[in-house]
């Protein structure tokens, strides 16, 4: 995925405007498959997300506020402080879902979910470079029966552009990963 559309999607998450937004989930919850190369599993991991909050208009302006006044360190503390549901890979207890945000496109339904993503205790002490990725982002496309794909993206950056008026999603490593056989968890 180019530069731009990750830096369109992160003004989505950050700033998405004019969509009704439902307050509270019913525990909508969901498998996928992400295809990632040189994984074990052979290139598909299976993963779960139940979201049981949607976040609210004020969140995400008062989110896009902290990032833009004080940085991504203050949007990461603000982010660990937020429960809008869980992403797990099969037989993992995964990340809490901060951010869960809901909307219509046409016929289609897209969810897009931000994590402030775990680092192992050597990521962290060796101080290594993926440390300034704390981010992790989830954006699925769902048809009328609730299926369908998506894009993940394990470890990113966001920045407010002054210069340019915009904030900006920064993929480390390999960037972003397909997700495919989005479904309701049965």
């Amino acid at each position: 995925m180019k530069a731009r559309t990750l830096t369109f999607l992160a003004a989505v998450v950050i700033l998405c405007a004019g969509y009704a937004r439902p307050a509270n989930a019913q525990n909508d919850s969901y498998t996928a498959m992400a295809t990632t190369p040189g994984s074990p599993s052979g290139g598909q991991i299976t993963f779960n997300f139940s979201i049981t909050k949607w976040s609210t208009q004020d969140d995400i302006q008062r989110l896009g506020g902290i990032l833009k006044d004080k940085g991504q360190s203050a949007l990461l503390e603000e982010l660990k402080n937020m429960d809008s549901g869980r992403i797990a890979k099969k037989g993992d207890t995964g990340n809490q879902i901060a951010i869960a945000e809901k909307w219509q496109d046409g016929t289609d339904t897209v969810i897009t979910m931000i994590t402030a993503r775990r680092m192992s205790m050597w990521e962290q002490k060796s101080r290594a470079v993926s440390t300034k990725y704390p981010l992790s982002f989830l954006q699925v496309r769902l048809n009328a029966n609730g299926e369908g794909k998506g894009t993940l993206v394990t470890s990113a950056a966001v920045k407010y552009d002054k210069k340019a008026g915009t904030y900006r999603l920064d993929p480390y490593g390999n960037g972003v990963t397909p997700v495919t056989n989005v479904k309701p968890a049965r």
